[in-house]
């Protein structure tokens, strides 16, 4: 061998040699190691997700359904005797009060006699007193005592008989309410059960509506009733006061009730209303995103954001919302929960928040 080649490859052997002495102290080979993904995750590594920070918070159950406005109050105003339209005193689309006269009937015939049987009382009063005075010194028999005063009560009964049908011919309003348009005129001639005009109280207003029978276990009586009516942004508030006894064998679904007061009448009955029935609330509920759950043949799972890597974690789940579902088991509050790129992660695999909700 050339000896300048040999002296080249001793050299080259020396350098080699040192450099296998000097470098790991270094610490070179120990940052690669760290920065490899089996060694650990350093910050602004790994897949990009967000997360969110798990704080209690309020969660309200809830369910959507259809229901419509009825009156509280609703009837059409009739006649109970025949006769003919004297007057009307009230204008279409107006309130009245409860007692507020609407119609009034023609009772010529009636007060005339009425007026004849008050004469007919007097001549009977004076003579019971008659026959008392002569009764008392046994002039007469109390058997025509009896049959006098016999004919002063039937007297007294035909008067209150004419008062209540004279009573009957003023048709006034059952309730406060509004009255709607009048299907009567002056002169017309009436019969009874004869419509004159419809009568709608409208405030209060009640709301019914129907809910599957699996919430008949709930309190319902009480719950927060929120609806929305077409024609107003506004988020109306009422409370259901009554519900029926009985499931719908038909539709298998509860029948509610609610109550909204309608101070200003801006709503009418019959309108379509879109509600949102609160059954269940938690003052303290940890809240996760539906689209972070992985649900696998033995439960439900999530990724957990520990040290730099996506942890695969168990839940137990209760309360369901749109978008929100409660942990019951699992997870607690201050845990970091991974709510994106959940379909790309593997546990242990290093992860980098990109978007932290606290």
């Amino acid at each position: 061998m050339n000896l300048g080649l040999k002296r080249t490859m001793q050299i080259g052997l020396a350098v080699i040699i040192l450099g296998l002495i000097i470098l790991p102290k270094t610490g070179l080979f120990s940052r690669s190691a760290e920065n490899s993904p089996g060694q650990g995750a350093p910050q602004g590594s790994g897949l990009p997700v967000t997360a969110e920070v798990l704080k209690p918070r309020m969660l309200e159950q809830s369910i959507r359904v259809a229901g419509s406005l009825m009156a509280s109050e609703e009837v059409d105003v009739t006649t109970e005797i025949s006769g003919l339209v004297k007057s009307i005193h009230f204008e279409e689309g107006t309130r009245v009060k409860k007692g507020g006269l609407l119609i009034r009937i023609n009772d010529d015939e009636l007060q005339a006699q009425r007026e004849k049987a008050i004469h007919q009382k007097k001549l009977i009063e004076e003579k019971v007193e008659r026959q008392r005075v002569l009764l008392d010194k046994e002039a007469v028999s109390r058997e025509s005592f009896d049959q006098v005063q016999t004919d002063l009560l039937v007297i007294e009964a035909e008067l209150r008989l004419l008062d209540t049908r004279i009573e009957k011919t003023y048709i006034k309003a059952p309730f406060d309410g509004t009255v709607g348009f009048r299907y009567v005129s002056p002169g017309s001639y009436l019969q009874p059960g004869l419509r004159v005009a419809r009568l709608v109280k409208s405030s209060p207003l009640r709301i019914e509506f129907s809910i599957p029978e699996r919430y008949q276990s709930e309190v319902l009586l009480g719950r927060t009733v929120n609806f929305t009516v077409a024609g107003y942004n506004d988020d109306f508030v009422a409370r259901v006061y009554a519900v029926e006894p009985k499931v719908d064998a038909r539709t298998r679904s509860i029948v509610l009730r609610a109550n909204y007061p309608n101070e200003n009448y801006k709503l009418l009955p019959g309108m379509f209303a879109n509600i949102r029935l609160i059954i269940r609330t938690e003052d303290n509920a940890l809240q996760i995103p539906s689209e972070a759950i992985i649900p696998q043949m033995d439960g439900e799972r999530v990724y957990v954001y520990r040290n730099g890597r996506a942890v695969l974690t168990g839940i137990s789940t209760g309360i369901r919302t749109e978008q929100k579902v409660q942990v019951t088991e699992g997870l607690v509050a201050g845990d970091t929960l991974i709510t994106s790129g959940v379909l790309q992660l593997r546990t242990g695999m290093p992860v980098s928040v990109n978007n932290l909700i606290e």
